[in-house]
């Protein structure tokens, strides 16, 4: 290891070193002087021919050097002082170049922080690529990512042959935690026996369900999640085996799970864990438990592999073990095996993706911008690059100074951008702070764009990697360009005066306006998206929604009973709705309230058969699936959708009275050629579906959506709520005043008739409005943002080629203007050949948006990926704001002052 010691030396002991070299050098010199001179060599003359044979001390120094371990992290440490000072005395061009990139840096790094987060980092579970999710989807009802029949899973373990296990969960979010303080609202996730060992998860505290507690009638057990755990039981490490009170009924606690444990669907982390009570039978018979099914694949079995067996099996079982009111489902079903990492992530990865090709786009241009500002910076410096090239300086050493220079920057700009990325992604983190957190509605906006996985996203090793390699890269995109551009010029110019001024060569003005053309083209890639993404949002917000969100205030309650049963029975659910309208309308100005089982653009929980017949054994597709809503009687008003025809709900609609019903427009087009009115139609809803009712339509009332507003209206039937009651309740009141100022009131309202009903998910209609289309809002928002930064660096970049165009063509300039050419002319011909790759880049960049187009065809909404709008608009914005930063040059070289040039000829 003596080298080290070596290099050590050399390094830290640099002093020391140089006087050895001194005095052996010295001495080796005296020792051959004497040798001569004892040959009868003159002393002088002896001295003079042995200085002469050593060829120079300095030169063998420096040869010494050169060879000397350390001597290249020597020269490394003098480039980067060099390149420090060099950029101290430039600050301008430092603080442009740095807050460009940083700006560029820290986008990409944001983005692809929730990439790696949410679509590349392995799940926190052992060998989790084996991992895999089970879901149903019904194309002939639109319906995708739907649960899977508990019974089939558990049948599924058994004759299937590609899963080592098969499991499910299904999420509750309506448990009541009472006896620890307030009523406290839960999250519960069922989970089937086998759940947590699929998973490889061991509890920190007791053990998790045995078999014979996954069963009808099974003991009461549950597991507690760390975080309920240390809340609410404060930590006690006895826990075990102790009670806690869940909606009424006492629950024995035999586990808790470990503080690292994140739960496969992170748009939950439940509080608690019961087990899923499954059915011991091989057919499938009402009621019936479904469950978001799970799975771990055998060593060496494929996704397809699984996902074809499953497919087969599934179809099987329709045919042989679902009951005849079934059948209709398994007809065309799809099953979908995939992995679990791409299936959590859902409808996030095509945003992401396009946000992450939009940051790219915008890296390219902050690069490609700097280039052309290092190549217009490299003018001032450019005698001073060649004069050191003809003294001697390599060309490879000249290219690597400008690399440590570009490096420089690149890293200062990459810590600006992992700094913005550590704000980003604890801001989105954020995004799980409690309604009551000042800034909780900032937090939830940064959330939307990487939907319920917005908890995982973190800055970790992989990023950091991702940041180093994102520096080196930007130093070769923008830094190689300049310093073979210097490297390659011939240093005997730079010794002549008149070198300074000629006209620019071809060559180096088709590299700088190559760069030119290619960050005008990204540039109106980006607006082309822009204007897509921006159109098809104000088409969404034109469509017509079927109700009047203004001045309402919404709320949500879930009818346990505090006995321990899981829902209320109806007549006291009945008691406890007109009990409750009651204090709505009492409050002070509400013109309307209404209790609902599901308000408009949120999902209906309560989808019934309806059929001709009154028969629960017809055949598949004599009977269809709608959606069915039960409501007060002030529903419409309070909700402001219109009536077509027909009458309203009135108090006579109640229980034991015949069922009526009012239907929308695409129900009564479906099924009854829209002509419904006074027509009968029989329906499942209520009673669990045993039997299907008699309805008769008494009205007919516009479409209002339950999805996301882009898409079509269901058919539906809204039933009186007297006469079907539901066990979750949805609360609206419209008022005179800013609804938000009520809310305190409703909660009151609710307690007011049962003190052990918590009342959440309080917000105005208009909010919800919001909600419904904010992420579609922000990043049709952050992609526009991304434009306009493209727009004014192009512009830019086009300043700075053009700015060194005209500094190294004063000369010229001043030229023409003595060989009588105008000032106006000199104004033209600058913009002129400005045009040339301006509109080359509109060219290409217009090429290009036609393929990435493509991208985003699945989020566009009533426009199509090559819209003429968009593409007219993009080209004529980039070509205008490039044409106008051409015109800053064009009018410095109008202004080209003729004396002074010959002067300083």
């Amino acid at each position: 290891m003596k080298w080290i010691r070596y290099l050590l030396a050399n390094l830290l002991r640099k002093e020391k070193v140089e006087r050895q070299l001194h005095n052996e050098l010295r001495a080796y010199v005296e020792m051959v002087t004497d040798e001569k001179i004892a040959a009868g060599v003159p002393a002088h003359e002896a001295r003079r021919t042995t200085l002469a044979e050593f060829g120079g001390v300095e030169l063998v120094k420096q040869a010494v050097r050169d060879h000397r371990a350390g001597t290249r992290l020597e020269f490394i440490w003098q480039d980067l002082r060099y390149s420090f000072r060099q950029l101290r005395r430039n600050a301008a061009f430092t603080l442009t170049a740095i807050i460009t990139l940083g700006l560029g840096t820290g986008a990409t790094i944001s983005i692809f922080s929730a990439v790696y987060s949410l679509l590349l980092r392995p799940l926190p579970y052992g060998d989790s690529d084996r991992l895999i999710s089970v879901s149903t989807a019904l194309p002939k009802y639109n319906s995708l990512n739907q649960p899977v029949i508990a019974t089939d899973l558990m049948v599924a373990q058994s004759e299937t042959k590609s899963f080592e296990q098969i499991g499910g969960y299904l999420i509750d979010l309506e448990s009541n935690l009472t006896g620890k303080g307030d009523p406290v609202r839960l999250t519960n996730a069922m989970v089937t026996a086998n759940f947590f060992s699929m998973l490889g998860v061991v509890p920190q505290l007791g053990r998790v369900f045995a078999p014979d507690e996954v069963i009808l009638n099974g003991p009461p057990v549950i597991i507690l999640s760390d975080h309920l755990w240390r809340q609410k039981f404060d930590g006690d490490r006895r826990i075990v085996g102790k009670a806690a009170v869940v909606n009424g009924k006492q629950q024995t606690i035999i586990g808790v799970l470990p503080p690292n444990f994140t739960f496969p669907d992170v748009s939950v982390e439940p509080d608690y864990y019961a087990p899923a009570v499954i059915k011991r039978e091989t057919v499938v018979t009402f009621p019936f438990l479904v469950l978001y099914a799970m799975g771990r694949l055998r060593p060496g079995v494929s996704i397809e592999q699984a996902q074809a067996e499953m497919q087969t099996f599934m179809e099987a079982r329709g045919r042989t073990s679902y009951p005849p009111q079934l059948s209709g489902l398994a007809e065309g079903r799809k099953i979908v095996v995939e992995p679990l990492l791409r299936h959590l992530a859902g409808d996030n990865r095509r945003p992401l993706l396009i946000l992450l090709a939009s940051v790219g786009a915008v890296l390219l241009i902050a690069c490609v911008n700097v280039a052309n500002l290092q190549l217009a910076r490299a003018v001032s410096r450019q005698h001073e690059t060649e004069l050191r090239r003809a003294l001697g300086a390599h060309r490879f050493r000249l290219i690597w100074q400008s690399l440590v220079e570009s490096l420089l920057l690149s890293l200062v700009a990459a810590a600006l951008g992992l700094a913005t990325a550590f704000l980003f992604t604890s801001a989105v983190r954020l995004a799980g702070a409690p309604s009551d957190h000042p800034h909780s509605q900032v937090f939830e906006l940064l959330r939307l764009p990487f939907g319920k996985l917005s908890s995982v996203i973190q800055v970790d090793g992989w990023v950091v990697a991702f940041t180093v390699g994102l520096a080196l890269l930007t130093t070769v995109l923008f830094g190689m360009a300049p310093a073979i551009s210097s490297a390659r010029k011939d240093p005997r110019n730079a010794l002549q005066t008149t070198a300074l001024r000629i006209t620019p060569s071809r060559e180096h003005g088709t590299f700088r306006h190559s760069l030119l053309v290619v960050e005008v083209g990204l540039g109106v890639v980006l607006l082309v998206s822009a204007g897509l993404l921006i159109r098809s949002f104000v088409n969404i917000l034109r469509t017509e929604t079927g109700f009047d969100p203004s001045h309402t205030l919404t709320g949500m309650t879930i009818l346990r009973d505090d006995r321990g049963d899981r829902v209320w029975a109806q007549e006291r659910v009945r008691s406890f709705v007109n009990q409750l309208l009651e204090k709505l309308r009492a409050l002070p100005g509400v013109q309307a309230a209404t209790i609902t089982s599901a308000l408009p653009l949120e999902p209906s929980y309560s989808i019934s058969s309806i059929a001709y017949t009154d028969s629960m054994k017809d055949l598949p597709g004599t009977y269809k699936f709608v959606l069915t809503t039960s409501i007060t009687p002030d529903y419409f008003r309070v909700v402001g959708t219109t009536l077509v025809k027909g009458r309203l709900f009135d108090a006579g609609d109640q229980a034991g009275k015949p069922l009526v019903s009012i239907v929308n427009h695409a129900f009564s087009d479906q099924f009854f050629a829209g002509d419904a009115l006074g027509k009968r139609y029989y329906t499942s809803a209520g009673d669990h579906g045993k039997q299907r009712i008699p309805a008769t339509i008494v009205g007919i009332v516009d479409d209002v959506k339950h999805g996301a507003t882009e898409q079509a209206a269901e058919p539906e039937a809204f039933v009186p709520m007297d006469q079907i009651p539901e066990y979750r309740v949805r609360l609206a009141v419209r008022t005179l005043y800013d609804p938000i100022l009520l809310a305190n009131s409703l909660r009151q309202a609710v307690i007011a008739v049962n003190q052990n009903q918590p009342v959440f998910d309080i917000q105005t209609m208009e909010q919800r409005v919001a909600d419904a289309t904010a992420q579609r809002r922000l990043i049709m928002l952050l992609i526009a943002c991304f434009a306009w930064l493209a727009v004014v660096l192009s512009a830019v970049g086009v300043y700075g080629v053009f700015a060194y165009s005209v500094t190294r063509r004063r000369y010229e300039m001043g030229i023409r203007l003595a060989l009588g050419a105008s000032r106006a002319g000199l104004l033209r011909l600058i913009v002129m050949q400005a045009a040339r790759p301006i509109i080359l880049g509109c060219m290409v960049g217009a090429g290009a948006a036609l393929f990435s187009t493509k991208l985003l065809a699945s989020v566009l909404f009533g426009v199509t990926p090559r819209d003429p709008v968009s593409f007219s608009l993009a080209w004529a914005l980039m070509a205008g704001a490039a044409l106008v930063a051409s015109l800053i040059p064009a009018a410095q070289a109008a202004r080209t002052n003729l004396a002074s040039v010959l002067r300083s000829e």
